[in-house]
């Protein structure tokens, strides 16, 4: 019997950018099945206007080859994206659970940004320190996601020990940068945060002056830095800041994620910008 080995190019990215995602499936097929895989990704590819449709070919995929995680994903994916996280979310496991080194890191940060099931995020993330160490996902490290989910549980201490280790790695990966570079502008910013729900609102201060080093009209930085000037007192200064936050408020969070989900702490974000407009006086 003869085997063939496809290249498949399928569907958007889990970023939401939709740039294609190349994936080479290592795994022998006959003939006749790999033709039918890439009949069914081709039928696939043009339903994704119809999730329905979408779904049933990739069940048909799925039929044919129940061992590949980046099929599993790819039904999960959508629905995470729809907020449709109960339904998708045993696909997502099915994903982790055959290939964990690649996809049970997506599934903590899955669980951090979008289904905000915080606590599984953790051991996931924890999981996979564990067993394959520390590293990176959806552009930022474990101990970042790991952060968030802390913040997220008013667990602040806890999140900045998390922030303070992603930082460390970023210097260690990233020796050559300056500091305010080699560290996300993000880590940044929710140090900020940390601080400033720790009540040390110098030190937050410091934080955000730091993320406004890279980006240098970020509203929400802005805002939490006027917050924390308020908190010591300086309510000119707050006021003026809180006027500038507002004048960039397009200057927010410009991660993938945010036009599918907000990001915690999040004050000027893009979903449903038409409900934030006032109703005119009749």
């Amino acid at each position: 019997m003869k085997y063939v080995v496809f290249i498949f190019v399928l569907f958007a990215s889990c970023k939401g950018t939709g740039e294609s995602q190349i994936v080479k499936e290592q795994t022998p097929l006959t003939t006749q099945d790999s033709l039918k895989i890439e009949t069914y990704v081709a039928k696939a590819n043009k339903s994704r206007l119809d999730p329905q449709n979408y779904q049933k070919y990739l069940d048909s995929v799925l039929l044919i080859k129940p061992d590949s995680a980046y099929f599993w994903q790819q039904k999960a994916m959508p629905l995470y994206k729809a907020r449709k996280y109960s339904v998708g979310k045993p696909f997502l496991k099915k994903a982790a659970d055959l290939y964990p080194e690649k996809y049970l890191s997506y599934s903590a940060f899955m669980k951090c940004l979008f289904s905000k099931e915080y606590e599984e995020s953790i051991e996931e993330f924890m999981d996979m320190k564990e067993r394959f160490g520390d590293s990176y996902v959806m552009d930022h490290t474990y101990n970042f996601y790991i952060a968030l989910d802390y913040l997220q549980l008013n667990r602040f201490d806890e999140a900045k020990a998390f922030l303070l280790k992603s930082k460390e790695q970023q210097f260690a990966d990233f020796p050559d940068d300056p500091p305010y570079e080699a560290c996300h502008y993000m880590d940044w910013f929710y140090l900020g945060i940390a601080e400033m729900e720790l009540k040390n609102y110098e030190e937050g201060i410091k934080m955000f002056d730091t993320s406004l080093q890279v980006y240098t009209n970020f509203a929400d930085a802005i805002y939490y830095k006027a917050v924390c000037m308020k908190w010591l007192g300086k309510m000119d200064d707050a006021k003026i800041l809180l006027e500038e936050a507002i004048k960039n408020k397009e200057n927010t969070i410009n991660e993938d994620q945010v036009f599918y989900e907000i990001y915690p702490y999040q004050t000027f974000h893009r979903l449903s910008s038409s409900s934030r407009q006032q109703p005119q006086n009749k």
